[in-house]
């Protein structure tokens, strides 16, 4: 009798974790790096023509509107990013509305808040607060669970000094 109840155990821990599995959905993560390239004359000469560019984004939720055929989604996100360089850094936190079609592409425009660090004319650091956006178009390579993307992105602020173009690769959990 014991050994029954054991393997029904047993069954029913595996059937629930073989379903969780199946109902499991994605986290709503986003991770991305790249080269983000700075528009202004200054920000190339003293941080480089090229910086490092990363961030993460969160999905907070969908967006209702899209069309009925499913071949359009709409979602929105919180962004958090990092462009720097030597005494150049960009650290935009916004909020993004992220369009899909069923192709892989998408594209995303946000607004919100930057952190910036940069010199000034006497070469001294100087800390500002910003607003700051950006908008860009990717494709995503994988329907998988885990779906890998590249996009492009024009990210500016209110410090002109600190636009730019950038590239990244990413993956979304």
């Amino acid at each position: 009798m014991n050994k029954v109840i054991v393997v029904a155990a047993l069954v029913g821990v595996f059937s629930a974790g073989i379903a969780n599995a199946q109902e499991s959905r994605p986290l709503g993560l986003t991770l991305r790096a790249g080269i983000f390239f700075p528009n202004s004359d200054a920000a190339k000469k003293n941080g480089g023509k090229q910086w490092i560019g990363g961030g993460a984004e969160y999905k907070l939720g969908d967006l209702q509107f899209a069309n009925e055929g499913n071949s359009y989604g709409a979602s929105y996100s919180i962004s958090v990013d990092l462009y720097q360089k030597k005494d150049f850094r960009h650290v935009p936190v916004l909020l993004n509305y992220v369009g899909r079609s069923n192709q892989g592409i998408f594209y995303t425009a946000g607004v919100g808040v930057g952190f910036a660090r940069e010199l000034n004319s006497l070469n001294q650091k100087k800390n500002h607060t910003t607003f700051s956006y950006q908008v860009g178009v990717g494709y995503e390579f994988t329907k998988s669970q885990v779906p890998v993307f590249i996009e492009a992105k024009y990210v500016g602020s209110s410090r002109n000094r600190l636009n730019g173009y950038g590239i990244f690769a990413g993956i979304r959990f």
